[in-house]
């Protein structure tokens, strides 16, 4: 440490007692081409492989977006499993308020969506059956949000939770009931269509 300070000093000293040579005197066109010299000589070069190296190190932000990444593409896979299998975004205030019974409402809910776009499917060259149809899984329905708007300040809420369970199975016992019927026309009207179509032409 002391033999820097002196080194320092001395060229100071050299400095300040030679200040009018160095401002009158230009340097030689050879100095520059001496001092890269020297420095190549005092300067290990390093490989190409070792500064690629040193890059990634010195970059803390590349390893972090990738841990963003992941964490991010984890997240919402997460939520998307709980939305497929507690239908948080079909009926949150169920899904939150009971969280034991939202799996259950969830499958009640995707059958009976699964079932009416069968019977829309089937009840194409029959709209009057479907708006009886319709008419009767409504009134189900309407008793259904009845059920769900009470839920937050029922007396015995496991008491409404049957209830609305019960009113899911209807629903989708109602459904199952109206595709046996679709089923059954659409049958006898296939094979009305096919007799007819095989009869001899007279």
């Amino acid at each position: 440490m002391k033999n820097s300070s002196d080194k320092k000093d001395r060229l100071e000293r050299f400095v300040r007692d030679n200040r009018d040579g160095f401002d009158t005197f230009l340097p030689q066109d050879s100095l520059w081409s001496q001092i890269e010299s020297q420095l190549h000589n005092e300067i290990p070069l390093v490989p190409e492989s070792s500064k690629k190296k040193i890059r990634r190190l010195s970059n803390p932000y590349f390893d972090w977006r990738i841990a963003a990444g992941v964490f991010l593409a984890l997240g919402i896979g997460f939520l998307a499993y709980l939305n497929n299998e507690y239908g948080i975004t079909r009926d949150p205030r169920v899904a939150l308020k009971v969280p034991a019974y939202a799996r259950e409402f969830n499958q009640y809910n995707v059958a009976i969506d699964q079932k009416r776009e069968e019977i829309i499917k089937l009840a194409r060259n029959n709209p009057e059956l479907y708006k009886d149809f319709s008419a009767d899984l409504e009134s189900l329905e309407g008793s259904y949000k009845n059920l769900r708007s009470n839920l937050s300040n029922a007396p015995n809420q496991e008491a409404l939770l049957e209830a609305m369970v019960q009113n899911l199975q209807l629903q989708v016992d109602l459904l199952n009931q109206q595709l046996e019927i679709l089923q059954r026309i659409n049958k006898v009207k296939n094979d009305n269509d096919k007799e007819n179509s095989d009869a001899p032409v007279i």
